[in-house]
């Protein structure tokens, strides 16, 4: 007599912890990757929404970056009290209440404080789920976990400007961050329903809170944060106040450090940066994460200043391109082992984004959507060509224990550096604009022929459409001061990328120079 095993039914907590167990850390991720996208894609949306400039939307940002690297600080603390299952569901569901916060917000304080909230939840996601993949899947197991966080980390990049596109066409600013909200409930109950009760300890064996380490960090992010928000409006030499706060942050952050390389049980262990491999590994993590970021915010403006297309256009063109580009994922992961030496991936993807910046300021002001895909498309490969092969170099090296401390520092690098790539883009972009504004308001004067001759055309054609000879004068003004700043406006998206062509050599220079990456 044969006996057969017991069917396991399709929704029992057995076969969610096994099958959907990883699509569950990957869509949380997602998510993560979702969120910063479309809060970097449509920044200047969002400003408007507001009524504040682009400039002032920075304190949001930074927000975000400061309270994600404290959330990313204190991840184990609530894990080995909370265990995964709870932690990871927790952040979610207060990650959605953020997003109704943001939703509601009426000025760049409140908007501030929000996205501050949700930076804390959501900031330390990513590498949660990454720690528990490495934790929970055997060497087996593990290569279709990671392919699935992969993919939706690609996906998710490339549909928010998509699906952001869609929201601002049909709603308004608010539909960016309400539509967030409801993915964060339901990951909670997926999380609560798939992830294993793992991590939590018992009392005596649980860390300590390091509550004075712990406020000295924040004091010097924000201290640092403060200073590279203010330097754009006094000059730093002549500044008592930004440069004692400098000093000041730079110390407190010198002496967490130093705290916690000798605490036994440090909030995050720094000693990976021992390591010779992992520090070349987070340096470049930091190049990436600066082109990707820039790349992300100058070809939203581009597009949708510079050029004047719609949002629905302009989101449609990007998160296409992205998804296109997306699918090259599955050549990599197929093809990339055949290739022993990385750094014959890592130091060409320099070279693509350096391209792809590049032929964005050969574009003209009346450039069509054909032009533009190739280097919309070569954007899209900067994740292979860089991330991945990095990620494979400089964690490799690691037991599960180092592992774990060195994603943890890995991912509060990201979060500064996104957040640094943010403010540094926009204040040289307001700075070329500004320049270029005024550069070209010399040429609408009254002594300037071509000038006149446009006044006249304009006011000729308004006067055709019906229009009296006052309001017609005044509204051929209003074109050519639209025309001006729209001129401005795409000279100093130019610009940003001559700069991002700069950074991304630099990058590629760093990664060909070092011997510690094969």
């Amino acid at each position: 007599m044969s006996s057969t095993s017991p069917r396991v039914p399709l929704f029992s907590a057995a076969k969610l912890r096994g099958d959907f167990f990883p699509w569950v850390l990957a869509v949380v991720t997602g998510l993560d990757y979702f969120d910063n996208a479309i809060f970097s894609f449509f920044t200047s949306y969002i400003a408007g929404g507001i009524n504040a400039s682009p400039d002032e939307l920075v304190w949001a940002s930074s927000a975000y970056a400061v309270a994600a690297v404290l959330g990313i600080l204190q991840q184990q603390w609530w894990v080995e009290r909370f265990g995964y299952r709870r932690y990871v569901a927790g952040c979610m569901l207060l990650y959605s209440v953020g997003a109704v916060a943001a939703t509601l917000c009426e000025s760049s304080i409140e908007l501030a404080f929000a996205r501050g909230f949700q930076g804390y939840f959501i900031g330390p996601m990513m590498g949660t789920c990454r720690i528990l993949i490495q934790m929970s899947f055997t060497p087996q197991q593990r290569p279709a976990a990671t392919r699935a966080f992969l993919v939706l980390i690609l996906l998710s990049s490339a549909l928010a400007p998509l699906i952001g596109g869609q929201l601002l066409a049909h709603f308004d600013w608010r539909a960016l961050f309400a539509c967030t909200a409801p993915a964060g409930v339901l990951f909670a109950i997926l999380a609560l329903l798939a992830l294993p009760d793992t991590g939590n300890r018992l009392p005596e064996e649980r860390g300590v809170a390091h509550f004075w380490p712990y406020l000295i960090f924040a004091f010097a992010q924000g201290a640092l944060q403060i200073v590279m928000q203010q330097v754009r409006f006094q000059l730093f030499s002549a500044s008592p106040g930004l440069i004692l706060l400098t000093v000041a942050g730079i110390a407190a952050l010198g002496w967490f450090a130093y705290h916690q390389w000798h605490h036994p049980a440090p909030l995050v262990r720094l000693h990976a940066l021992r390591e010779k491999v992992f520090q070349v590994g987070i340096v470049l993590y930091m190049f990436y994460y600066y082109v990707s970021t820039a790349f992300s915010y100058l070809t939203s403006r581009f597009l949708e200043s510079g050029l004047g297309y719609p949002v629905e256009n302009a989101g449609r063109l990007v998160g296409v391109t992205s998804l296109i580009s997306a699918s090259a994922l599955f050549v990599y992961l197929r093809y990339a082992k055949l290739l022993s030496h990385k750094k014959w991936i890592i130091v060409p993807g320099f070279a693509v984004a350096a391209f792809a910046a590049a032929w964005m300021t050969r574009m003209a002001p009346d450039v069509g959507q054909a032009a533009l895909i190739v280097p919309m498309l070569l954007r899209g490969l900067l994740l292979l060509f860089i991330v991945l092969p990095v990620a494979n170099l400089t964690f490799r090296i690691f037991a599960i224990e180092e592992f774990t401390h060195g994603y943890r520092l890995k991912n509060i690098v990201r979060q500064l550096t996104i957040s640094f790539a943010t403010a540094s883009v926009i204040i040289v972009e307001q700075h070329r604009q500004a320049l270029h504004q005024a550069r070209l308001a010399e040429f609408v004067n009254p002594y300037n022929p071509v000038f006149q001759n446009s006044l006249a055309a304009l006011t000729h054609g308004f006067s055709a459409a019906g229009r009296s000879p006052s309001e017609a004068h005044s509204l051929a003004i209003v074109e050519i001061s639209r025309t001006v700043a729209q001129q401005a406006s795409f000279l100093s998206s130019l610009d940003g990328f001559y700069f991002l062509i700069g950074i991304a050599i630099c990058g590629g220079i760093f990664a060909a120079w070092q011997k510690q990456i094969d």
